[in-house]
Order: C-alpha cells, then sequence, then structure tokens
C-alpha cells in the first residue's frame, strides 16, 4: 500500500520513479522495468488491456529495450501501478537512478555469443536497478564483441570475451589465417601466432584449426566505463577484464560506489572522469576490487600488473 496517493507526490519525485509528465495536461508517460528486454507473451498481453483500459491504446517500445504506456491520466497513476505490479511489469526507473537494463540475446540465442548476458543482467537488476545517483547512470551488456548492445555508450558497459591460445604443436598450415576477420593470426616460420594488438578477442578462431591446436585460452568479462551518447557523444573506456558475472556485480558496486562520492550532480561518469585523474580511479577502483578478493583467477599477478593492462 502507499503511503500517499502518487498524484499528491511533486514531479520531479514522480519522474524518478518511472512516471514522465507529458505534454498535455495531468498526462503521464508510464515507463516498465522491463532488464534485458525481455517479457512473456503473458506479460504482454497484461500491458495491453492496461494501456487499453487506462490509456489509448498505444504503447511505445523505447530505444533501451523498454515500453512506456503513454496517455495516463494522473488519477489513474495508483491503479495502474497496482495492475502494472501484478503483472510483473512493475514502474521503472528515470532522472538520477540506474536506468532499465540493456543486453543482446548473448548465448542463450545468438551463434557468436560468449556469455550468458541474460543471467547477468537480471544479477545487475537486482542490485542496482533504480538506485539514487548524482546523475542517470546506463548499464549494457553485449555477449561478444560484434557489440550489438552497444557496451562501450554506456555509463558502464559489459562484453564477453575469448582470448584463444594456440599449441606449440602448430605446423603452420595457415588455415586459421583465413578465418580470422581482424587478419590477427600470422604464420612465421612454420608456427602460426595471435597479434594481440589485433585480436578483437571474438573467438572466430576456435575450431578452424584441422588439428584442434587452437583452443579457449581464457574467457571473460570486458568492462568499459565512461560511454554515452546524446548530444555529445563518447565511446567509454576499456577498463578491466574480470572472470564470473558475480566478480562483474562486484567491480560495477566499486564504479557505483566511486562514482557517488566523485561525481558532481548532473555530471555524467565519463565527464568526472576527465575532471579527474583516470589513474586515481584505476588505482582506487581496481585495487579494492584485488584486496577485496573480487579476482580469485588472477591472484597470482601483482596489483601494477593489474593495472599495467588496463
Amino acid at each position: 500500500m502507499y503511503i500517499m496517493r502518487l498524484k499528491e507526490l511533486d514531479l520531479a519525485t514522480l519522474k524518478k520513479s518511472g512516471y514522465m509528465k507529458q505534454r498535455q495536461k495531468d498526462l503521464f508517460a508510464v515507463r516498465l522495468r522491463i532488464p534485458c528486454g525481455n517479457v512473456t507473451s503473458e506479460q504482454l498481453q497484461g500491458i495491453s488491456g492496461i494501456a487499453r483500459k487506462y490509456g489509448s491504446g498505444y504503447i511505445h517500445i523505447t530505444t533501451r529495450q523498454g515500453i512506456q504506456i503513454p496517455d495516463i491520466s494522473i488519477d489513474y497513476l495508483d491503479i495502474i501501478t497496482e495492475e502494472l505490479e501484478s503483472n510483473c511489469t512493475p514502474p521503472g526507473s528515470f532522472g538520477s537512478r540506474v536506468r532499465n537494463i540493456v543486453a543482446c540475446p548473448g548465448n542463450h540465442e545468438c551463434c557468436h555469443g560468449i556469455i550468458d548476458t541474460y543471467s547477468l543482467g537480471i544479477l545487475l537488476d537486482k542490485e542496482f536497478f533504480c538506485e539514487d545517483m548524482p546523475v542517470k547512470m546506463k548499464f549494457s551488456i553485449a555477449g561478444c564483441p560484434n557489440a550489438c548492445a552497444k557496451p562501450q555508450e554506456n555509463d558502464i558497459g559489459v562484453m564477453g570475451v575469448i582470448r584463444p591460445a594456440i599449441s606449440t604443436e602448430c605446423t603452420g598450415c595457415g588455415a586459421c589465417t583465413t578465418i580470422c576477420p581482424q587478419k590477427a593470426i600470422l604464420v612465421e616460420n612454420g608456427k602460426a601466432s595471435i597479434l594481440q594488438n589485433r585480436c578483437k578477442l571474438c573467438g572466430y578462431c576456435l575450431g578452424s584449426c584441422p588439428e584442434g591446436l587452437i583452443f579457449e585460452g581464457r574467457r571473460g568479462l570486458k568492462i568499459f566505463i565512461g560511454g554515452k551518447v546524446g548530444r555529445n557523444p563518447r565511446h567509454g573506456r576499456e577498463f578491466i577484464e574480470v572472470n564470473t558475472a558475480q566478480e562483474t556485480v562486484a567491480v560495477f558496486r566499486k564504479i557505483i560506489e566511486w562514482s557517488k562520492h566523485h561525481t558532481n550532480i548532473g555530471e555524467r561518469f565519463g565527464s568526472c572522469l576527465d575532471r579527474l585523474k583516470l589513474e586515481d580511479f584505476n588505482k582506487e577502483v581496481v585495487y579494492q576490487s584485488i584486496t577485496a578478493g573480487i579476482y580469485p583467477g588472477e591472484a597470482e599477478k601483482s596489483r601494477d600488473e593489474q593495472i599495467l593492462e588496463i
């Protein structure tokens, strides 16, 4: 039950909770919480019925894999919220909060998918969705370096990656060189080698060797920070690689807490990184993560070695 009716709240509070004032007097668009863009057919039917009952029967699919129902009278905000929650599609987030989490299908459906994007998205949604921030914070998850979900264009983005390795028994037949889209495999002196400065960590070369001598060296998640779109778009920086979804959530928490303490009101995370020393951010966040045991697979590396890899 609500302590006070939604119509009695100020517009700023309503906006942060997913109720956006329209141009028309006393009408709102209600944005829903749809992590990773996944919704069941039953939920769609429920949303459709709510849109017909309380709105104009129109539904908008947002650019961030969300759904919003426009043309809702302020008098219906309480009842529509109750019905949306019963439909397991509650109102979402807007304003200075963590927004709806975007994800591609990952290895559930896509033949290029490296990681389970949906499970990671649910973990991030449960941990961070709607958390208050100095400014809006957007997450995106891409299953592979094709980056369909555009992780480099979000405040924090994640990409599934595979680091391939070549056996010392390689005969240098060259079959793998025709598969790599980046031309990152070179055959020289009868042996194939990977040009690390070209490799995009897509894993296309796995399985290309007729002798099975190219294999998965490491599967992980690359984290990007500071990206955004808008009138002044910018690509996020490659920050660090981790091994598991749980490590990803832990690193996100370190980044979020750092942002809360250093980002000015209304200042996007990337602009904050520009204003402050990126090296200080790297050392503080990476060092705290390592000392907290977030990277058990990297325990043999020193803090300075970790930072040099950023």
